[in-house]
């Protein structure tokens, strides 16, 4: 059985009258890429508080790296780095002397700078002032903090906030290396799910205080039915052909122009009887595309029931 670096088992928690959590359950496995995704409003700050001993629980338990957070949070808190949205760094100090300070809370030798410094490829900038970074540089600095001490768990709350696209294709190249580069388990909290995407392992769903849906990336879009989109002669005829022949199935098929139609919700081993429909009926088919939906895609759909046209894989 894999081993898990997170374990919250029914957890609720209360402000007042108002219950934020209701009996969360949330299972992360050791060394993976966790993404931990929810609207505004629904838990997700709360319950990262509750991993990190801020918060305490009013029912339920949360078991940190195989450890109570309720009686061992000095040890846990020792193996577990953080990067919130917006970082704190010293402007006037330079990046060697800011990684020090954490060096020596932690009773670190001063060789840890170099180790950190070499991960997030900051080496060459370790003696320049960090008012003179980038936000890329500054991003990567705060990874280089919460990495002091090789910290067993990271948890990412927005990485990449604010960054350029050459500075989150940085930061997103960093953290996917990180499970294997220094043997840790990283929980992402992020609303850029398509960086999200492209490197998480593993993705729960947290809404109404509860994880609705936990799984695996690859068992999430296996499971997923997906888009088809047609080029034809005439849309209009092609639609009434595949609504008239596909009585017993429950494709959407929306005309998106004089020339093109989307079936939607269709699984990818039933793609081909919308093909030979057009064929059999000797309309004209040109092109046929079938697509899965993004994992953004699948997030509005599952928290806001609101339907996206597909997008093609770059």
């Amino acid at each position: 059985m894999q081993k898990l670096a997170i374990q919250m088992t029914g957890v609720v928690k209360r402000f007042k009258q108002h219950e934020v959590l209701k009996g969360l359950n949330l299972a992360v496995p050791e060394r993976s890429i966790f993404a931990f995704l929810g609207n505004n409003g629904e838990g997700k700050s709360t319950a990262i508080r509750l991993m990190l001993g801020l918060l305490h629980p009013d029912q339920g338990t949360i078991q940190i790296l195989g450890r109570d957070i309720a009686r061992e949070r000095k040890y846990i808190l020792q193996q577990t780095g953080c990067l919130v949205e917006a970082p704190s760094a010293y402007p006037n100090l330079t990046a060697r002397e800011f990684l020090r300070i954490a060096c020596t809370l932690k009773a670190l030798p001063r060789s840890e700078i170099d180790r950190v410094l070499e991960i997030v490829g900051l080496t060459a900038d370790g003696r320049r002032r960090i008012a003179q970074f980038s936000l890329g540089m500054k991003q990567r600095l705060a990874l280089a903090h919460a990495l002091v001490g090789s910290p067993k768990l990271l948890i990412l709350d927005e990485p990449g906030n604010g960054l350029d696209p050459v500075g989150m294709q940085e930061i997103r190249g960093l953290i996917a290396s990180l499970p294997n580069a220094s043997n840790c388990t990283v929980l992402i909290s992020s609303h850029q799910l398509d960086e999200v995407e492209k490197i998480a392992t593993h993705v729960a769903l947290l809404k109404e205080g509860r994880v609705q849906f936990q799984s695996e990336m690859a068992t999430l879009y296996a499971q997923q039915d997906g888009y088809l989109t047609l080029t034809v002669d005439d849309a209009v005829s092609a639609q009434r052909v595949l609504i008239e022949t596909l009585l017993d199935q429950v494709f959407d098929v929306t005309i998106t122009s004089a020339q093109s139609l989307r079936v939607d919700r269709i699984p990818q081993e039933l793609a081909y009887r919308v093909n030979a429909c057009l064929i059999k009926a000797d309309l004209r088919l040109h092109q046929s595309i079938f697509e899965k939906p993004t994992l953004e895609q699948w997030f509005h759909q599952t928290t806001q029931e609101v339907q996206f046209t597909p997008r093609r894989a770059a």
